[in-house]
């Protein structure tokens, strides 16, 4: 019984596989990856398999704002929903400000990597608040076309360990090791 990575958006799940396959310590290990449309569908996808399989999930999702008080609110009404189903010991809630993609905003090399056309110095700072709506932009501008479907086949050739060291995926890492190492006894978290 692995561990599941619930996310918002088919761009959410693709970077999450790549890091799971990526990282040293977590690739080959059975975590698996549902990507839900929505952050609503993320969680009730998550209550779901918490109430139905009792095995650990993480929801990965789109906080889609900066505020903290936005983001509180909706971190509530997730902790409630899987409150409902499990322990909390049982999952990790990581909502990513403003959207997951802002990690690809946090290497520039890597960034540039994925893309069809080199950003403008003023698409890289609108990434970092707006990063769908940029990646869409410069997909568009390139004429690559259907969005995000074109983003994700760049990923899934893309070496993304580097976004590892991003704040906001350290207790993710934490956790995901945490539960694989509880499986498989005499490993080292």
């Amino acid at each position: 019984m692995g561990v599941i990575i619930v996310t918002s958006g088919i761009v959410a799940g693709k970077i999450m596989r790549r890091l799971v396959d990526g990282h040293p310590r977590l690739c080959e290990r059975g975590i698996w990856i549902q990507a839900d449309d929505s952050r609503g569908e993320a969680s009730s996808t998550a209550a779901n398999i918490l109430a139905r399989r009792r095995g650990p999930v993480a929801v990965v999702a789109d906080a889609d704002s900066l505020s903290p008080h936005m983001i509180a609110e909706q971190r509530g009404w997730i902790e409630y929903l899987l409150g409902e189903a499990a322990p909390p010991s049982e999952w990790r809630i990581l909502l990513i400000a403003p959207e997951v993609a802002v990690l690809l905003f946090r290497d520039e090399q890597l960034l540039r990597s994925l893309l069809p056309v080199s950003p403008s110095f003023e698409q890289l700072i609108r990434g970092r608040y707006e990063p769908n709506r940029v990646l869409a932009e410069l997909f568009a501008q390139a004429g690559e076309q259907p969005f995000p479907e074109s983003l994700v086949r760049r990923i899934e050739q893309a070496e993304l360990s580097s976004l590892w060291a991003a704040p906001e995926l350290r207790p993710l890492e934490a956790f995901l090791l945490e539960k694989l190492a509880a499986q498989q006894p005499g490993t080292v978290p």
